[in-house]
């Protein structure tokens, strides 16, 4: 269905679209990343959508585009394959290991600390008007 310029036409896209995501979500399933990587949740969660809508819509690659609001059906093969290329190398690297949640030492809703007179739970335009409250005594 491919109307845009330099991408080919495959009346086969719909059905590759079911294949090559589920390549993805096999490849992660049978990797050491921890099932609570960020990247595995996404690409996880886009492929089985994609799947979903090409298994639903496999004479209606109009449908799937609408659904997939990514390009044409050709275009998410090609995301696909893409999107491969960068798991391999997500696996090879395993930059999941390099994601870690830092802790903050500074919260500054905390009570006792310096807030400049700012009440958090307050909106803004209220601790504007405190603060002027407060100036004028």
């Amino acid at each position: 269905m491919s109307p845009q310029v330099g991408v080919p036409v495959d009346h086969d896209a719909v059905p590759k679209i079911i294949v090559k995501y589920q390549a993805l979500l096999d490849k992660m399933a049978a990797s050491d990343m921890p099932p609570e990587a960020e990247y595995r949740q996404v690409i996880e969660k886009i492929s089985r959508y994609r799947i979903k809508a090409a298994q639903e819509n496999l004479d209606d690659p109009e449908k799937v585009e609408e659904l997939c609001n990514c390009g044409q059906v050709e275009e998410l093969v090609e995301q696909a394959d893409d999107e491969m290329m960068v798991l391999d190398m997500y696996l090879k690297e395993r930059w999941w290991e390099y994601v870690k949640d830092v802790p903050i030492e500074y919260d500054p809703a905390s009570p006792g600390d310096d807030q400049d007179g700012v009440d958090w739970e307050v909106p803004p335009e209220k601790n504007e008007e405190a603060k002027a409250a407060e100036a004028k005594k």
